[in-house]
């Protein structure tokens, strides 16, 4: 089992000089030698534009690409990876999703039900639809132990089109029960959309085993670059959104 001194050795910011203790990881990641030497070496020896040309470097680009996308899946339990799409962070899925599958479905005198836990980026698009297409927003409340109690899920009823919903929050590090809500959210015929992003660096996520329809997270903030971020869409929602 690695030290705590092992790890620091694949991370390269602690071969500078400067003595500190970084404790923001909930904000970002630093990045571990494997991820930069990664990074280079793409652009060193297999930059090309997949699925753009038939030519050695672009299908090497294309199979990088597509292996990546492989793996994501596997990472948060899903087998297709058909069901990834690659954005810039999770502020950018969850609002692909606020005005591709949001505007798209959510009528007037519809509802949507957010918890209070979110992140602004998980709770102003949803704002946004609601205001353009005349549904109201409701809002689940914690009680005295930092969780939604279960009085709080009667929110969501038969006139709820779309369900928002931590994994986890850096905020109070209360983690909701996401299987439990999304069933609620099912019962009724309304999607979940799981924001796991704070959640799914420290513990192991499967969207088949929640059954959540939509779930996003950001790649740096498990230790991968800045501007590489995760959607996961049941392929058959997926392919009834317009393209964003």
């Amino acid at each position: 089992m690695k030290t705590s001194e092992d790890i620091k050795k694949d991370f390269p910011i602690f071969d500078t000089e400067m003595e500190f203790a970084y404790l923001d990881n909930g904000a970002t990641t630093h990045k571990p030698r494997m991820v930069i030497d990664a990074i280079s070496q793409y652009y060193r020896t297999d930059n090309a534009n997949p699925h753009r040309g038939v030519y050695r470097l672009s299908m090497m680009a294309s199979y990088i690409l597509s292996r990546a996308r492989r793996t994501v899946a596997s990472f948060i339990g899903c087998e297709e990876e058909e069901s990834i799409v690659f954005t810039k962070n999770s502020t950018e899925s969850l609002n692909l999703l606020a005005y591709s599958y949001g505007l798209n479905n959510v009528k007037e005198g519809d509802n949507i039900v957010v918890s209070i836990l979110e992140h602004h980026s998980n709770l102003v698009p949803w704002q946004m639809v609601a205001k353009k297409c005349g549904a109201s927003l409701r809002y689940m409340y914690l009680d005295d132990t930092l969780s939604i109690p279960d009085k709080e899920l009667d929110k969501i009823d038969e006139r709820t089109r779309v369900v928002c919903i931590t994994s986890g929050s850096n905020v109070l590090g209360t983690l909701t029960d996401v299987k439990k809500i999304t069933k609620k959210a099912h019962s009724v015929g309304a999607v979940v959309v799981c924001d796991i992003t704070q959640s799914v660096a420290h513990f192991p996520f499967d969207v088949k085993a929640t059954d959540v329809d939509f779930a996003v997270f950001s790649g740096h903030k498990i230790y991968g670059p800045m501007g590489a971020g995760v959607l996961y869409g049941k392929k058959n929602l997926l392919d009834t959104m317009p393209p964003f």
